[in-house]
This record gives C-alpha cells, sequence and structure tokens, in this order.
C-alpha cells in the first residue's frame, strides 16, 4: 500500500475507501498470479489477500454502504472458500512430504497413498477461473469507490480514520481474549481457531497504519504473527490428523486396502496426533498461561495512542494573556 501520510486524520469514510482500493488493487495483481508454473507461494498470498480484503469490507462495509452489496460479499465468501480445500491440501502435502523420509520403509507407501488423494483436483483452470471471479468483483467495487471519491472527501469530518481503527483494534482484541479464555485443553482447538480467525482481523486492521501514517504497529504486528504461528501449526496438526483418520477408516473399509497400507495410516495418524499434542502444550506455556496479554498488549497500545491523537490537549486551567 503506497504511503498516506495523513490517512489516519481523514474521515473515517475516506481512509477506509483509501485501504479498500489499494487491497483490491493488491487481490487482483495475486489473482493473475494463480496457476503460473514455478510460483508456489500465488495460491498462499492470493488467499491472504482475499482475506484481507474481506476482513475490510467487513470492518468498514457501515461507511461504505452504496458500495458494498451483500451480492459482492457472498461471491468473495465462494472464492474463498473454493481455493480452501485446495490450501488445506497443499499444506498436509508439504507436511507429509517432510515426514514420509524419516518412517519406516513399510509405511512409505502410506504416505505416497495419501498424497495421491490429496493431489490437486481443481488444476490451472479451476484457479484462473476463481482468479477471474475475483477480478470481475473487485473491478465493480473499485468503480464505485472511485465514483464515490469526491462525495467522501467533502463529508463532514466527524469521526477520524486514526480513532475508527482504535475502536475496531480494542473490539477484535477482545474477541481474540474471549476466544482464548474457553480453550482448556486439545479438544477446545475450535474456539482456538476461532481466535486465530480474529487474531487475522486483528492484524489486518494494523497492516494498513505501517506505511508512513503516523503510527507504530511493528511491534504489535510482530507478536500477532507469533500468535497466528503458534494457532496456526496447531490447526495444521489437527486438520492432518482429522484427515488421515477419515482416510484409515476409509482404507479399513476397502478390501483392496491391505494391511501394510493400513497399519501406515494409523502410524501416520498417530504422528499428527502428537504433532496437535506438541502444538497444544506450546499455545498453553506461550500463550494461555498469560491469556493472550502478550500478544495482544501492543495491539492495545497502538489503540490507545491512535485515541490520543484525537484527544484535546490537556492545560492546566488557567486562562491565556
Amino acid at each position: 500500500m503506497t504511503p498516506v501520510p495523513d490517512l489516519l486524520d481523514r474521515p473515517t469514510s475516506e481512509g477506509a475507501r483509501v485501504v479498500v482500493l489499494a487491497l483490491l488493487a493488491e487481490a487482483r495483481e495475486r489473482a493473475g498470479r494463480l496457476g503460473v508454473p514455478g510460483d508456489d507461494e500465488a495460491l498462499h498470498d492470493f488467499r491472504v489477500s482475499v482475506r484481507r480484503l474481506r476482513s475490510a469490507l467487513r470492518a468498514w462495509r457501515g461507511v461504505l454502504p452504496r458500495a458494498v452489496r451483500d451480492k459482492d460479499l457472498r461471491r468473495l465468501r465462494r472464492v474463498a472458500r473454493s481455493t480452501g480445500e485446495a490450501r488445506d491440501a497443499e499444506v498436509l502435502l508439504a507436511w507429509l512430504g517432510q515426514v514420509a523420509p524419516e518412517r519406516p520403509a513399510a509405511q512409505r507407501p502410506a504416505a505416497a497413498w495419501l498424497a495421491r488423494r490429496l493431489a490437486p483436483r481443481e488444476g490451472v483452470t479451476g484457479l484462473q477461473r476463481t482468479g477471474g471471479r475475483l477480478v470481475a468483483t473487485a473491478d465493480r467495487l473499485s468503480r464505485c469507490l472511485g465514483t464515490e471519491s469526491s462525495a467522501r472527501r467533502n463529508a463532514p469530518p466527524g469521526e477520524t480514520f486514526g480513532a475508527a481503527v482504535a475502536s475496531r483494534i480494542r473490539e477484535q482484541a477482545r474477541a481474540v481474549a474471549g476466544f482464548l479464555a474457553r480453550v482448556e485443553s486439545l479438544d477446545d482447538a475450535p474456539l482456538a481457531h476461532r481466535a486465530r480467525i480474529r487474531g487475522k482481523r486483528l492484524r489486518y486492521l494494523l497492516e494498513p497504519l505501517r506505511n508512513g501514517t503516523g503510527a507504530s504497529p511493528g511491534r504489535a504486528l510482530k507478536s500477532l504473527k507469533r500468535l497466528q504461528d503458534i494457532l496456526g501449526e496447531l490447526n495444521d496438526a489437527r486438520v492432518a490428523a482429522e484427515v488421515l483418520r477419515t482416510a484409515r477408516r476409509e482404507a479399513e473399509g476397502d478390501p483392496a486396502t491391505g494391511p501394510g497400507l493400513r497399519r501406515g495410516l494409523r502410524a501416520l495418524e498417530v504422528q499428527a496426533s502428537l504433532r496437535a499434542e506438541a502444538a497444544f502444550d506450546r499455545l498453553r506455556t506461550e500463550v494461555l498461561t498469560r491469556r493472550g496479554k502478550g500478544a495482544l498488549g501492543p495491539a492495545l497500545e497502538v489503540a490507545a495512542a491512535l485515541e490520543s491523537r484525537g484527544a484535546p490537549p490537556v492545560t492546566d486551567g488557567r486562562a491565556g494573556p
């Protein structure tokens, strides 16, 4: 995003418009990379850009009412969901590629069998079609936001964008803390995943402040990234264990699969479950014992700094000369 020095002091609607337009441009650019040979990060980067865009539209739709339609949000949700299975498969395939060489020779055919089942089914054409749907929606939104620009800039100032960001930072931080407070065991991993989603939304609120706006979210972004890494490892391990459990049960019901394959799948399932337990232990040690305060504190400091920008100057109450 191109630096916008006075972004925080603009009216909320204009600040939101600038941020959303930048995210639309980013999403269009990344959509064009889908299916490009050798671009191993294309799918991941595309999904990140779609999440950023959806998060911004969710946060700022109330101040951009004419531009953002329910239909647009539904289309973006379908785009995100259409790539979710491919991304989960990509992550699990990478894990299998790491652990398979370390397994006993008798168990490696099970990893190869599962990798064949996880091979992407949508293909290059399907991914490019998904990118095309994103581009069509992004183009429409960009046109609408562009035609609203002069009216928005001439609107009464009211709340500044910085103050609006601060209130949303606090809202998301409360949500993250609330979900983390309910996580007590590995069985609560779905709640940890919901905290992860809210943590991403919090990070996406902070990211536009990096570019010369006068705020300093670097420490907050770093702490939230660490939280995301911990929660992401837990989620990836949990998904791997569930996929392997399903695959093993299907293999047990298929006479065409031999006992060696089934034993190999069970061994991989055990390894994935141990990985999930280790990830939860790390979450408990590094995050839950502090109720997320270490991860969320820097973000709340940014919110306080943003709020102080709009606060009236403190005086001693004495009249001037």
